[in-house]
């Protein structure tokens, strides 16, 4: 049986107008602080590729 991706992914909480409580709110900072996390040069190369990428 083949079902859809979007079925089955829950639904962002972090887009405008979608109704969250306060104790989800804070489950999903929490689960952020976790990271992962990337360093400033890892964010500087990753940059770097996308321009290079799109001939910028």
């Amino acid at each position: 049986m083949k079902t859809k991706a979007s079925k089955i992914k829950e639904k962002s909480w972090t887009l405008p107008g979608e109704p969250i409580t306060i104790n989800k709110f804070k489950e999903g900072i929490k689960e952020a602080e976790k990271g992962p996390f990337i360093s400033l040069n890892e964010l500087k190369k990753s940059v770097e590729e996308w321009k290079q990428s799109q001939n910028l």
